[in-house]
């Protein structure tokens, strides 16, 4: 088990079709589309599939956009 904190995505993820490739692998965050650096937390999974194929993609959020719209503009 890791320390790592639950994704409890607040905002709407985006549908899988409209992540770029950065986003789909874990270097962008899902929500602004701004390289990963330092910061970055789990926005939750993606879930989908082609057929008997899974899909599933893991997105992450920046610091800028991992907090609920309402507690950033404290």
């Amino acid at each position: 088990m890791t320390d790592a904190p639950e994704p409890s995505p607040i905002r709407k993820l985006p549908g899988l079709e409209s992540l770029t490739w950065d986003q789909a692998a874990g270097r962008a965050c899902v929500w602004c589309k701004r390289p990963l650096t330092v910061g970055a937390l789990p926005a939750g999974v993606i879930q989908g599939c082609d057929g008997v194929h899974v899909l599933d993609t893991e997105v992450w959020a920046g610091p800028c956009c991992a907090l609920p719209e309402t507690e950033s503009s404290l």
